[in-house]
């Protein structure tokens, strides 16, 4: 009795062991990633300045959060709260962590953010074209590109931005001024009046916004984005933006009020209408309705689906040197070099 005593109780210390392990495993697994404490620039070619004299990182220049304004340098780190313009053409790579970078081609500008002991990052782009990769370990919310139109999280993998200059400006409607397209990985994306989930490989959408964001019209590029449109009273509606389809919201603001007024319509490719509804923000019944239209298209004839804070700053406020090995950051793939038209897509 005494032997199967001790057998027992160190089956049961093996059992106990592994699930101690397990847990930690587990627990590991579920770890945050942690990013740099300062953003580095990488592959930052010379420019010619104003006066034609060629000048190390005269395309890109970075005001520090101390009001200090120079010119970037190649595998310089700078702080969090800086704000990055680069001019036309100026190409470089901002980097978080050697597997959570952006490849940015100019014109643009943009301000890296930090929180929780750099555990999230954000980019906060006003314009520009930027091309992510995000590593594949990072958890939901830990990466972030927040843009006028809204904030793209839960990123990982590669992606591919384009916000212009005149995006939510008071003018006229204009082009396709904002685009996204998922090369790999996945996003989701936090609209005004709108969300995207579970965008994944080969999903491409853009959207014109203008006149105080008055007015959206988003158009589907590749795949199949799924949508929720907030319908009033607590309500959604699901839509597929699939190429060629629609949304397109009006919104405004009665004089006195915060809330908005917003007027939805969602269209196939073909033109005709899915859904149409309009509501008050924040009214609750008897101040929103909605008309959910027949299915007017059978699938098929849709058309086929294409495939698919805060750093330490001494003198220049800049990090680097003889120590830093550059390597560790390796090759930035052939799909993030590639910046087309301008439009991604």
């Amino acid at each position: 009795m005494i032997r199967n005593a001790m057998l027992t109780v160190a089956f049961s210390a093996c059992v106990l062991g592994a699930a101690t392990l397990c847990a930690q495993e587990a627990e590991g697994e579920a770890k945050p990633l942690r990013f740099e404490a300062m953003v580095r620039v990488l592959n930052l070619e010379a420019q010619a300045d104003a006066t034609g004299a060629t000048v190390p990182g005269a395309g890109l220049r970075v005001t520090l959060p101390n009001g200090k304004t120079v010119n970037a340098v190649s595998y310089k780190a700078y702080p969090y709260g800086s704000t990055f313009e680069a001019t036309a053409g100026t190409q470089f790579r901002i980097c978080f962590s050697p597997l959570t970078y952006a490849v940015v081609k100019g014109p643009a500008k943009f301000v890296p953010a930090a929180a929780e002991e750099w555990q999230k990052v954000q980019m906060k782009i006003d314009f520009g074209d930027v091309n992510t990769r995000v590593d594949d370990r990072a958890l939901a919310g830990q990466f972030e590109l927040v843009t006028p139109l809204g904030t793209f999280t839960d990123m990982n993998g590669m992606a591919k931005l384009h916000v212009g200059q005149d995006v939510a400006l008071d003018k006229p409607l204009k082009g396709d001024d904002f685009s996204f397209r998922t090369l790999s990985g996945s996003a989701a994306f936090k609209g005004l009046h709108y969300t995207m989930n579970d965008m994944t490989q080969a999903n491409a959408f853009s959207s014109i916004d203008a006149m105080g964001f008055s007015t959206s019209e988003l158009t589907g590029r590749l795949g199949e984005v799924k949508m929720a449109i907030p319908s009033g009273n607590g309500a959604a509606t699901d839509f597929s933006l699939t190429p060629g389809s629609q949304v397109k919201i009006t919104r405004a603001k009665p004089q006195g009020s915060d809330n908005w007024v917003v007027s939805v319509l969602t269209l196939y490719a073909n033109g005709e209408a899915k859904n149409y509804f309009c509501y008050v923000e924040n009214r609750g019944e008897g101040y929103s309705t909605g008309e959910l239209i027949d299915e007017i298209l059978p699938a098929e004839e849709e058309g086929e689906l294409a495939e698919g804070e805060e750093g330490s700053l001494e003198d220049d406020g800049s990090l680097g040197g003889e120590d830093f090995d550059a390597s560790a950051y390796g090759d930035i793939p052939d799909e993030l070099n590639d910046f087309g038209d301008g439009a991604l897509l």
